[in-house]
């Protein structure tokens, strides 16, 4: 009678021990959300290649070959697993504007976003008004099997 008690603390210890570690260990911290016009991204660098400078940071767009958008910069912290090229972020939002939620893959330019302040826009038409701000949202960092990895959201959107 006596072991009988002890089996479920054995098994919540278990769970807690490896549960812990089956649970995305990924941190997705915002750090801001705002929209960038092209002039923000300038750097002295690209005025003598040509070529965007990205530094330390990671760009990921909605339309690549534009700059100008709403964009939520986040930075990726926590058990990174090897990233391929199919995993993508997953942006969901609602603004004033539509109260239905919109949803959009955005690809991964750069796989090694570990410690890496990562700007997820969207550009072009995905985001026509500068004037417009989200009311609710979340961003996922998604695996090729379409696991979620990582993930942030507003305090609205977990209601």
């Amino acid at each position: 009678m006596r072991g009988i008690g002890n089996i479920p603390i054995v098994f919540l210890s278990l769970w807690i021990f490896f549960g812990s570690s089956l649970t995305a260990q990924v941190k997705i911290s915002l750090r801001n959300k705002a929209y960038f016009t092209v002039r923000d991204f300038k750097r002295i660098p690209e005025f003598f290649t040509g070529r965007e400078f990205t530094g330390w940071k990671v760009y990921c767009r909605t339309n690549p070959a534009d700059r100008e958008g709403f964009y939520f910069v986040v930075k990726v912290t926590g058990d990174v697993p090897p990233l391929s090229a199919d995993c993508h972020w997953l942006l969901e939002w609602i603004t004033p504007l539509d109260p239905t939620a919109q949803q959009k893959k955005v690809l991964l330019t750069d796989q090694n976003i570990s410690g890496k302040e990562v700007f997820i826009g969207l550009t072009g038409s995905d985001w026509p008004d500068p004037s417009v701000r989200p009311i609710a949202w979340s961003l996922s960092l998604v695996d090729s099997e379409e696991r979620i990895l990582g993930q942030s959201q507003s305090f609205l959107w977990s209601k």
